[in-house]
């Protein structure tokens, strides 16, 4: 079945940059395979140290071992190198095509030309670890420059009492490096055979956008009752840059879809309990 697994998500990169992917409706198959031990740190022999308004080197260390490469990005998955909107030290806006093909190459990673639309280039690629975890960062190229990024992560099985392998990018990290969302969406999706719903976070300041997506839904009386911090996500996708491709479409706003204010909301995301339920209201959703 491994073929299987590789032509699905060579089909999610093609779709993505096609722009064939709707956003908020659109979950992935979650994974069935176990989850392996915490990642290790980063190797000494190469480590970002980049912000904003730094740019990568041209001639980055030579490219990484298998091993080294892997553990290096379950690293990054838990704990960037720099600040949004830079990511993996790719920084829109600021980054050639260059830079960034030799910052994945060390990372043994070979960015692939994969289309072109509208005077602009994509480049992506497709990691895969053991685990069913799965991360495709997509660059949008325009005059040899970094425009936007958009990296989809396919979860691995979620066990209750173990921290996600994407953690760097889980809702709680998220508010606490950068505050306060500056806007919430949701979106509650009816469709056979399960109720699915998406949770799209918007930090303006840090040009991020984040979307969750899942089908673990519980109806209670009048309300879909969805508990972001322990459910299974199915799929995780990020855009970054001022200008992001295809970013999400409209949903309705958390103070519209539930009774909780974006304050509330950041606190009970970075509360003591990870089993913080969010109650949406039914009627909102058609």
């Amino acid at each position: 079945m491994k073929h299987l697994h590789y032509l699905y998500l060579f089909l999610i990169l093609a779709m993505a940059l096609s722009g064939c992917i709707s956003s908020g409706s659109t979950v992935k198959p979650r994974s069935t395979q176990t989850l392996p031990p915490s990642p290790t740190s980063i190797p000494p022999t190469y480590t970002l140290m980049l912000y904003p308004t730094q740019t990568a080197t041209l001639t980055p260390p030579a490219t990484l071992e298998p091993v080294q490469a892997k553990d290096s990005l379950q690293s990054l998955l838990q704990e960037p190198d720099c600040l949004a909107p830079c990511f993996w030290g790719v920084i829109p806006g600021k980054t050639t095509l260059g830079e960034a093909k030799n910052i994945f190459t060390h990372l043994g990673l070979g960015l692939e030309h994969t289309n072109t639309r509208d005077n602009k280039d994509f480049y992506g690629v497709i990691y895969d670890f053991d685990n069913g975890l799965s991360v495709t960062p997509v660059l949008t190229i325009q005059n040899e420059l970094v425009k936007s990024l958009r990296v989809d992560i396919n979860p691995e099985k979620r066990q209750a009492g173990v921290p996600r392998e994407w953690l760097a990018y889980s809702p709680e990290t998220l508010i606490n490096h950068y505050g306060r969302p500056s806007r919430v969406d949701f979106f509650v999706g009816r469709g056979a055979p399960s109720v699915s719903y998406a949770m799209v976070l918007y930090f303006e300041s840090a040009d991020l956008i984040v979307e969750y997506g899942g089908y673990d839904v519980t109806f209670e009386k009048t309300s879909f009752r969805v508990c972001p911090l322990i459910d299974q996500q199915d799929n995780v996708s990020i855009w970054l840059g001022e200008n992001p491709e295809n970013p999400p479409g409209d949903a309705m706003p958390l103070e519209d879809a539930s009774s909780i204010t974006l304050e509330e909301f950041s606190k009970l995301m970075t509360g003591n309990s990870d089993e913080v339920c969010i109650y949406l209201k039914e009627e909102i959703f058609p």
